[in-house]
């Protein structure tokens, strides 16, 4: 049996590799073609590049309102992340029960790209906003492996020591405040996790456009098996679909020096044409805008790890992460795909799994959906807390038919599917769809109150919501 199985990894590598590799020869000849790739920037995007930069990054300064904080966990990792309320023994006692959400982002971007979201005044009055890099991206430090278990345990302690600073589990305040997670891409993949692992972290988590993993592995064994029946052989084209929309991730899986040349190649082409793609179809948009999101990918560099109050060596970024190159960084955020966090098993420290308990109490948590009694688990992979999920139908990243066909299944009760019809993958940039999403975390932050569904068609004309639990 090791051998068969060594066998089958082994095959499985060389086909991801034939593949990747097939698959970057296509992107390459679309930027050549599209002039992407050998189009230099214009004076005007590398000045709002370098502005961005550094409105963005530079610890001495404010983004959007916001401030620069740093958090250490045990082992001395240090995550990056802006507020709009600073946690601190003063904390007012109306900022201390107000919700806290905590946005989690995607591939190949930071905690920039909730900026838009981030600058709601209502979200800024009524809630405590967190906006964290992910382990790898932005300013948070670097991991030697992205595993599920190196990614899940240290931004479960993140979480844990947020709800801490801002007093979510002081039991003797009269009113207990909520938290909400909000993640896209890899930050909603990630999210999903917690939400099946850890479901004690927050009380609704709130997902756009990313991988339940283990509904999209049933989906893809189900049409695998359904080949066998002639007659169903059209449910072979979401998967083709899927492995052409997929087919980045085999190309960021090539040797390291490839996926470097990837993110550098055509003066970093491929991270600009990922952007400009994320803006959707409504308009070309500006340079400016696609500076700022190339900024939110790039990170700091030595430019701006420069603070008034140097002496406090909590808040600077680590040396390593500054020092980090354009294309390192781009293989760094590769490295979820490369190291198997989305399928990987998550094996939880006793730390871990003491603290959850504490924060729940020590309650048992039951699921309870449409389809399942109060003690059934449900499929592998369940989730057990509140989710609403608001997906782009227009998604060219995930198969819509793949991602959500079967989705009631793992939803934990008073969960809802919220679709976006003319949105894309990048629901949280482009401008209709971030509506919809601001429209619905505000939702959450004011208590729940009303249908859902009302307030996201007033915010995005045709959303509809396909799935209640």
């Amino acid at each position: 049996m090791p051998i068969v199985s060594a066998s089958l990894g082994a095959l499985r590598s060389i086909i991801i590799q034939v593949v990747g590799f097939l698959f970057m020869i296509y992107y390459w000849i679309l930027t050549v073609l599209s002039g992407a790739f050998l189009r230099k920037p214009t004076a005007e995007y590398n000045s709002e590049l370098a502005l961005a930069r550094d409105n963005l990054w530079n610890l001495s300064k404010q983004p959007f309102g916001l401030h620069h904080r740093f958090l250490s966990l045990r082992d001395g990792y240090k995550f990056h992340y802006v507020t709009n309320t600073i946690a601190s023994a003063s904390l007012s006692a109306a900022a201390s029960t107000r919700p806290l959400v905590i946005f989690l982002h995607g591939f190949p971007d930071s905690w920039a790209v909730w900026r838009h979201i981030l600058a709601s005044p209502w979200l800024r009055e009524s809630s405590n906003l967190v906006a964290v890099d992910l382990p790898g991206y932005g300013g948070s430090d670097l991991l030697e492996r992205y595993s599920a278990t190196e990614v899940h345990e240290r931004l479960t302690e993140f979480i844990i020591a947020l709800r801490e600073l801002y007093g979510i589990d002081d039991y003797t305040n009269d009113i207990q405040a909520r938290v909400i997670i909000v993640g896209h891409d890899w930050g909603c993949g990630i999210a999903m996790r917690l939400a099946a692992e850890a479901p004690q972290l927050a009380d609704r988590f709130i997902l756009s456009n990313g991988p339940l993993v283990s509904s999209c592995t049933l989906s893809l064994s189900f049409m695998i098996v359904i080949l066998r029946n002639r007659k169903a052989l059209h449910t072979i084209k979401p998967i083709i679909r899927q492995v052409k929309s997929s087919g980045y991730v085999f190309a960021l899986q090539l040797p390291r020096p490839i996926v470097r040349v990837q993110g550098s190649g055509g003066n970093g082409a491929l991270l600009r044409m990922i952007h400009e793609m994320a803006h959707g179809t409504a308009g070309t948009p500006s340079a400016k805008d696609i500076a700022e999101s190339v900024a939110s990918s790039l990170g700091p560099g030595s430019a701006q790890d420069w603070r008034e109050d140097t002496v406090n060596l909590e808040m600077q970024y680590s040396k390593a992460v500054v020092r980090q190159g354009s294309s390192e960084k781009f293989v760094s955020m590769t490295n979820y795909y490369r190291h198997g966090i989305s399928a990987g098993h998550w094996d939880k420290s006793v730390e871990t799994v003491a603290a959850l308990y504490s924060i729940g109490r020590g309650s048992e948590i039951r699921r309870k959906s449409s389809h399942a009694g109060v003690f059934d688990e449900g499929p592998e992979g369940s989730l057990k807390s509140k989710a609403t999920i608001v997906w782009g139908l227009s998604d060219d990243a995930i198969d819509p038919q793949l991602g959500l066909d079967g989705i009631a299944d793992y939803l934990f009760k008073d969960s809802q599917v919220i679709v976006l019809p003319r949105a894309q993958h990048h629901t949280i940039v482009e401008k209709e769809g971030r509506a919809a999403v601001q429209k619905v975390i505000e939702w959450a932050v004011a208590g729940e109150e009303g249908d859902v569904a009302v307030v996201a068609k007033a915010a995005y004309p045709g959303a509809t919501v396909t799935v209640r639990t």
